[in-house]
């Protein structure tokens, strides 16, 4: 049994000195971080912040959190989450899932696997599913051209990453990042409207200034978060926020 290395044990020092944690606990605290990100993001859903689709659905405080989410959870552990949070609203019946059903599911669960693959991947990622949303928009809504505006921000900011990238953790990789993601929300959220609540184009122009402050709220909100978290990093044992 000497040999034997229990799951949750610290393997020997190598050089220098530095304990290696195994990888199976490495996995329980992905699962772990993972089912506390879920029931917190649920939660969160429960505070409104505005109205929205006709004033029959409304914007949470989940939308400040999936940035923050997106930025915490690697890749893998995203999908988990996009899978179990939208099940917890569907099953509380919570932000938008009233107003679209099971398609409601796939807005929290795209901006957080787009937004997580950004940050550890590549911001093109989701900046393709932003044009591809701007697109659909622009083909397909019938309403006014200023609701691009945030899409042409965040496609001038991801190319100008890719010239000369931002530091890691500074201003403009925080805003490039909660852009990002909240974009990729309201991108499923713009499909839904368009092809299963058939918005007319009008209410458009009404709803844009709605959008501004709604989107605005969620890069602002979890900016603080993340720089806040930043500042605690060491604590929380998370290097790559």
């Amino acid at each position: 049994m000497s040999g034997y290395l229990h799951p949750f044990r610290l393997r020997n020092p190598g050089v220098g000195g530095r304990w290696k944690i195994s990888n199976s606990s490495v996995r329980t605290r992905g699962i772990a971080l993972a089912a506390t990100f879920t029931a917190l993001y649920v939660a969160s859903n429960a505070i409104p912040i505005s109205a929205f689709i006709g004033g029959a659905g409304f914007i949470t405080a989940g939308i400040i959190l999936l940035p923050v989410l997106a930025r915490l959870l690697k890749p893998r552990d995203a999908i988990l989450v996009g899978i179990l949070a939208p099940l917890g609203l569907f099953a509380f019946q919570l932000s938008l899932i009233p107003v679209f059903g099971f398609f409601g599911m796939l807005i929290p669960a795209t901006a957080l696997i787009f937004g997580s693959l950004g940050f550890h991947r590549s911001y093109l990622i989701p900046t393709a599913y932003a044009v591809f949303g701007l697109a659909w928009y622009a083909f397909f809504s019938g309403g006014t051209f200023l609701w691009l505006l945030p899409y042409f921000i965040l496609i001038a900011l991801a190319l100008t990453n890719q010239v000369k990238h931002f530091t890691k953790g500074g201003k403009w990789n925080i805003l490039l990042h909660g852009l990002a993601t909240t974009m990729c929300e309201l991108v499923t959220m713009n499909i839904g409207s368009i092809s299963i609540l058939h918005l007319p184009g009008g209410l458009w122009s009404l709803i844009t200034p709605v959008m501004y402050f709604e989107r605005s709220i969620a890069v602002a909100g979890s900016a603080i978060i993340l720089l806040s978290l930043m500042r605690v990093k060491r604590i929380l044992k998370t290097e790559y926020i």
